[in-house]
């Protein structure tokens, strides 16, 4: 599954723990991914194993915006530069980067959680090993 290879990407390009879905009860700082959707590509001639999975990463950091934005500054320049390359061992063809939204949360503590929102259309075949 390239889930695998998403969530070791993500730690490495950000250096911050990574969690599918949401962030475990205790954490404050961190990446969560998960997939939203995966149509197959439609070549239009042929059939094809290729998907375009569109993934959402969201990025949670306490108290510190322009770092939030420097995480997400590197997700994008490392994937969007992908042709016919890899994420983590995991073969894919191209990525293109989708829609963003940010948030701030003021915590009981006073610290302020920021949140970076993007979505991810990343066309990879779906059978590869």
């Amino acid at each position: 599954m390239i889930e695998y290879d998403i969530k070791a990407a993500l730690e490495a390009l950000t250096g911050l723990p990574t969690y599918p879905l949401l962030l475990p009860d205790p954490e404050q700082e961190g990446v969560t991914y998960q997939k939203i959707s995966d149509p197959k590509f439609d070549s239009g001639l042929a059939s094809t194993s290729l998907v375009q999975g569109r993934y959402q990463v969201s990025l949670y950091v306490i108290d510190d915006y322009a770092r939030l934005i420097e995480r997400d500054k590197a997700i994008c320049t490392a994937w969007e530069s992908i042709q016919h390359g890899h994420i983590g061992r995991w073969p894919v063809q191209t990525v293109a980067r989708g829609t963003m939204q940010q948030g701030a949360t003021t915590l009981t503590n006073n610290s302020v959680q920021y949140r970076l929102v993007r979505d991810y259309v990343i066309c990879y075949p779906e059978d590869a090993t």
